[in-house]
């Protein structure tokens, strides 16, 4: 039999042709965690209070919808 000119497959890759070593790959995830990339809505110290009472809201409401 003539012999296999291709080179066989060992399920072992060579070193020097990973680009991406693990340590390189665990910072990248740190940076992406889940638990940081949505920390929910923001919540204010302290709200401005309310300009004038229910019925006038309701009123300066009515005449800038109409």
């Amino acid at each position: 039999m003539p012999e296999n000119p291709f080179k066989t497959q060992t399920g072992k890759s060579d070193a020097g042709t990973h680009s991406n070593p693990a340590s390189e790959a665990t910072k990248k995830a740190e940076q992406f965690a889940a638990h940081k990339a949505h920390p929910g809505p923001v919540i204010p110290e302290s709200m401005p209070p309310q300009e004038g009472t229910k019925e006038e809201r309701e009123a300066k409401a009515q005449t800038l919808n109409n």
